[in-house]
């Protein structure tokens, strides 16, 4: 993955990344504070250990003779760091003399968090071609009223699919998409007693709810709204609100369909489904998104992507897991 990322003319410019740091180079940048805790040395000489990351890695931090105060950066901050690398017991760190916090509404997050290797472009262009391949024209209209509206695609193309097991990056989520419902065209191909435009509609819409449920400055959280409703309800609340406010005759037999098989795609309740699915599309929509979640968290895992790692004990499969001979074929794999 490059180091670089696309940014708008209004935002600065990161030039110095963790992967790319080197010992003895002088580092005035910008980085995500993690981690701030006072400590002592042996001699009882106090310090502060910092955690500092960008999208390319975490690196440790240390300011020496400074205690925590009130002019001490928060954790979970953005910060402008003045200072030098040096190599101490074989890790690089971060020899630093001046931390002042950053607002994050100036920068590019895409220089602090991992993003999809797949361009947006390339996923916006399937996703566009989806939007054609819908031919009811009701469905089709609901579609177009939430994909055709800039400040909706911009969130949609920039959230992530979830916070640790699957697609937990920046692009996560129109990957994820995008994936779902090619899988689900095929599947209808397959079955053409499937309803294609309500499946193909179900899997564009799936989980729209994602974009209100995590917050991703620096890292990737729940929100609010995560922690109390998650996706699935603040979907369902999404589509009926759009119908209810702009699409008013849209028929009451579609719409139940479709709700149904936005809030039973996680399948059962205890995974989080208000129902289980009951229609054919509903059942469709829910293996393809497990299966998509699955094989995706199962290379995450081996690559180490995120917070996962396959040795962990919370790897997520509970099973040791066979590294495909294939595996380093993947665009961008890297097996360290």
């Amino acid at each position: 993955m490059p180091d670089s990322a696309p940014h708008s003319s209004d935002k600065p410019v990161k030039k110095q990344f963790v992967s790319r740091l080197s010992p003895g180079e002088v580092v005035s940048e910008t980085f995500f504070l993690r981690e701030i805790e006072e400590r002592s040395t042996r001699d009882g000489r106090p310090f502060l250990a910092l955690k500092l990351s960008d999208r390319t890695g975490i690196l440790e931090g240390r300011m020496w003779g400074q205690t925590l105060d009130a002019g001490n950066p928060a954790p979970l901050t953005f910060v402008r760091i003045e200072g030098r690398v040096e190599r101490y017991r074989g890790r690089l760190r971060l020899l630093v003399e001046a931390a002042g916090v950053i607002e994050a509404a100036g920068l590019n997050q895409r220089d602090f968090l991992p993003g999809s290797y797949r361009s947006t472009e390339e996923m916006t262009g399937f996703l566009s071609y989806f939007l054609t391949e819908v031919f009811d024209e009701d469905y089709r209209t609901l579609l177009q009223s939430f994909f055709s509206r800039s400040g909706f695609m911009d969130k949609f193309s920039l959230a992530p699919g979830d916070v640790r097991s699957h697609h937990a990056y920046l692009g996560g989520l129109l990957e994820h998409t995008v994936s779902v419902a090619t899988l689900c065209q095929h599947t209808a191909v397959q079955h053409p007693r499937l309803n294609s435009d309500l499946l193909i509609t179900a899997a564009l819409l799936h989980d729209i709810g994602k974009i209100e449920e995590f917050c991703y400055e620096g890292r990737i959280s729940l929100s609010r709204e995560g922690k109390l409703l998650g996706h699935v309800l603040i979907g369902q609340r999404m589509i009926e609100q759009r119908l209810r406010e702009e699409l008013p005759d849209f028929p009451r037999e579609k719409e139940l369909q479709l709700v149904h098989a936005v809030i039973s795609h996680h399948g059962e309740l205890e995974w989080g489904a208000p129902k289980r699915p009951q229609s054919a599309e509903a059942l469709v929509l829910h293996h393809v998104d497990n299966l998509d979640a699955r094989v995706k968290g199962f290379f995450e895992v081996l690559r180490g992507k995120g917070e996962l790692s396959w040795p962990e004990v919370k790897n997520y499969f509970r099973r040791p897991l066979d590294e495909p001979a294939a595996a380093d074929r993947e665009p961008g794999y890297d097996r360290g």
